[in-house]
């Protein structure tokens, strides 16, 4: 998977008829085959010009762009709607002091389908439901309320004069597209803003998708039309395809009797849905949807606090979401209302198929037991996918598993390339899970926990495993590094190391990390004497001559070595580069990893900087790590993959400092090698792994909650140095965001930081997608 095509080939397919060959394709400084006479002139102006990593684009802002928070409807699955009058009108007044544009409320639902003994107010949207909590709402905040076909009758659907609701959006699938026209003209008619919700779009043909694009073109008077990522499914590359299909057909400048805004609805199965939400608007989306903390069903959708703190616009604040979110969604999360990081959910996201039995398992108390759901549901045969298209109900309401037994993924060719079910027999998957997530306990980690990551890592096929840190006595002597206060796994001494992995006579080969600094080139041990197989020397570009020459002694004693270069989202383009020429004239490491120490980058910025690595150190491995401070650290390896990074870090459950890393288990979903196997990855997840972060709250971003720490996504949306929200989160104030951006907002105002921009015309938007 993420194989890279011959160069005709991949060519091909990008021009394709029917495929991608829209107006504005946006230019991958990858493409091969692809002269760069032929990229995007705009974007080689910005690279030459200002040769920094992140385009002004990333610092200014569109005011054409809306927000949608839909946490009460669709966070309203997890539990009928039955939230507080309190909540909801806390979470309305949070959105209007937040500048959101509008707030989905719940459902417009004719009362002869649900019984209100049964489902909240919102299921409804009854007037006097809605005037009890916002009054006649005087405020610069729209109402929204979604109609699903056949839940809602045509009388019952008021005039908008006499309504506080002001857009509805039509629910539906691409069979459904002609009752969704004519309610959706129908709702125009009677005064309202009207959106369809193209859903499980990734189920689609190309052919079906422009069907209904074309006939919504040409019979439909609605002002919106949006992707819907109905089972977290899709990928940055099928996000940018969809956005540019739709608002060529669609958009502003298209041929549709009533051009329409596009926007984007995602959800977090893979982790994916705030990555695909900044590439729906990079190409041109203008309506986005998220909802606080996430809430939806199963892993839910797009964080909206994340979207406020990446849009630059300043109107948007995410302080009053942040309490909201504080006061109300925190205590619902903990008090049992699951939504969040889903096993069960990131491996139907992954099969592309309707979370149908991730949901009956989750709502029989078994939202822990991933390894119950794999051993259910998915089994080493497959067989050939069912005829007819399986998109289940709308809302889910009553929807049941289906049957125990062997799945295939059924991902359409049409909109995923061959390269998605396909494998790079060259990637190596590197798991850091006891070296990264020793930092939360000092590396004071069992050997009962060690030892069942060795097993998941041989198990599962993984390429190399991370086992702590190499510390020297020099270091030791000078910063007081002591064994009272770390664990074995801070030293990585020869007779720990043998004492859990012996000889290590597998295929998986061992490695160990150090730092520029605490390790000497007298103290590098050699390969006769250690069960070690690879060694990897962290620096930043500063300090590339020292990490060279320890690595170049690693290699000199016989073991495989890697630089591994830190904190790359605070360097320039010249730095890098200049980093990157004295690597390549002067190191004999076989791979060069680039970090994303604080959790900054985005798709953009790792596909830029795989490319640079690749072109500057021909003949080596090129590598990437990502924190998931932004819960970008999946996204970002998948885009690393698709453009030649061929060495991958991930941890079991992203166990790792703050947020932690890209979790092992995605990884393995994602990967098509064969020898890659999910199910013992599970098994030390559920055995080790699980407890540990449930203990133990503060121990890193993905924990009982299910959702980022938000310190941490405060700090990486800044590209700030994580120590401020280390330390947070150690005295035990990982849920305290409110305060912790006060507290970064008054170290700003000591060091002010540029206002943004606004981009006053389209012709200035990120890549000129249409």
């Amino acid at each position: 998977r993420g194989c890279r095509p011959p160069a005709t080939e991949r060519q091909q397919f990008l021009t394709q008829e029917g495929a991608l060959s829209f107006p504005g394709h946006r230019a991958r400084m990858s493409a091969p085959g692809t002269p760069k006479a032929q990229l995007s002139s705009k974007f080689l102006a910005k690279e030459a010009s200002c040769r920094e990593l992140y385009r002004e684009e990333f610092s200014t802002f569109r005011p054409t762009i809306k927000l949608v928070d839909c946490t009460i409807r669709d966070g309203g699955l997890m539990n009928k709607w039955n939230f507080s009058h309190e909540l909801v009108r806390d979470v309305y007044l949070a959105n209007v002091a937040a500048g959101v544009d509008y707030m989905e409320i719940g459902y417009l639902t004719s009362e002869s389908y649900f019984k209100r003994s049964e489902v909240g107010p919102m299921r409804f949207c009854g007037e006097e439901d809605l005037r009890k909590v916002m009054g006649s709402n005087d405020t610069k905040l729209k109402i929204a309320a979604m109609a699903d076909i056949g839940r809602v009758d045509d009388q019952d659907i008021p005039l908008a004069k006499d309504c506080l609701i002001d857009l509805i959006r039509v629910a539906c699938y691409d069979y459904q597209i002609d009752e969704a026209i004519r309610l959706a003209n129908l709702c125009v008619a009677r005064g309202y803003e009207v959106s369809i919700n193209l859903m499980a779009v990734a189920k689609n043909t190309i052919q079906q998708i422009d069907a209904c694009l074309d006939k919504v073109a040409e019979e439909c008077t609605c002002h919106y039309f949006y992707i819907a990522d109905s089972f977290g499914s899709v990928y940055g590359e099928q996000v940018r395809n969809l956005a540019r299909r739709y608002i060529q057909k669609l958009g502003p400048d298209s041929a549709a009797k009533v051009p329409k805004i596009i926007g984007y609805h995602g959800h977090n199965n893979q982790q994916l849905g705030f990555a695909n939400s900044v590439e729906a608007v990079i190409t041109g989306v203008e309506m986005v949807d998220g909802s606080y903390l996430g809430m939806g069903r199963g892993s839910g959708n797009t964080c909206l606090e994340q979207l406020l703190c990446f849009f630059k616009n300043p109107k948007f604040d995410v302080r009053p979401v942040l309490e909201a979110i504080e006061k109300h969604l925190i205590p619902l999360r903990t008090s049992g209302v699951e939504w969040g990081v889903s096993i069960p959910y990131l491996i139907q996201g992954a099969r592309n198929e309707h979370p149908k039995d991730a949901m009956a398992w989750e709502a029989a108390g078994k939202a822990s037991d991933s390894l119950g759901f794999y051993d259910t549901f998915m089994t080493a045969e497959e067989k050939s996918p069912p005829d007819e298209m399986d998109v289940g109900d709308p809302d889910d309401v009553g929807v049941k598993a289906g049957e125990p037994g062997p799945r295939v993924p059924n991902h359409k060719p049409e909109l995923y390339r061959q390269d998605f079910f396909s494998f790079r027999p060259l990637i190596k998957v590197l798991d850091s899970t006891v070296r990264d997530g020793g930092f939360a306990r000092n590396w004071k980690l069992s050997d009962q926990f060690v030892a069942g990551i060795y097993k998941a890592c041989v198990g599962a096929g993984i390429d190399y495993m991370e086992v702590g840190y190499l510390t020297g006595k020099t270091a030791i002597e000078r910063d007081g590094i002591t064994d009272d206060v770390y664990g074995p796994w801070r030293f990585c001494r020869e007779e720990d190391l043998k004492r859990v992995y012996g000889e290590n006579k597998t295929s998986l080969k061992l490695a160990a990390m150090c730092d520029v600094g605490m390790l000497t080139c007298a103290e590098v041990p050699n390969k006769r004497d250690t069960v070690l197989d690879l060694i990897r020397v962290a620096c930043t570009t500063c300090q590339v001559e020292e990490a060279i020459a320890l690595g170049n002694t690693v290699v000199a004693n016989g073991l495989e070595a890697a630089l591994f270069i830190l904190d790359i989202s605070v360097e320039t383009l010249p730095r890098i580069e200049s980093c990157l020429d004295l690597i390549a004239a002067s190191s004999k490491a076989h791979t060069v990893t680039f970090v994303d120490s604080r959790g900054a980058l985005y798709n953009e910025q790792v596909e830029i900087l795989t490319n640079l690595f690749n072109e500057k150190l021909p003949g080596k491995t090129v590598g990437f790590a990502g924190a998931n401070n932004l819960q970008m650290a999946f996204s970002n390896s998948v885009a690393a993959i698709i453009e030649g990074a061929n060495m991958l870090d991930c941890a079991v459950m992203g166990l790792g400092r703050g947020c932690g890393g890209c979790p092992t288990e995605n990884l393995m979903c994602f990967l098509k090698n064969p020898k890659y196997l999910l199910r013992p990855v599970l098994e030390a997840l559920q055995l080790h792994v699980q407890p540990m972060t449930l203990a133990d709250r503060k121990l890193f971003g993905i924990g009982a909650t299910g959702c980022p720490s938000l310190p941490f996504l405060v700090a990486g949306t800044r590209n700030d140095d994580p120590a401020d929200s280390v330390a947070w989160s150690n005295a035990g104030m990982k849920d305290e965001s409110v305060r912790f951006l006060d507290f970064v907002r008054s170290k700003s105002r000591q060091v002010p930081r540029p206002k943004p921009k606004m981009l006053k015309d389209q012709s200035q938007r990120a890549y000129n997608a249409v």
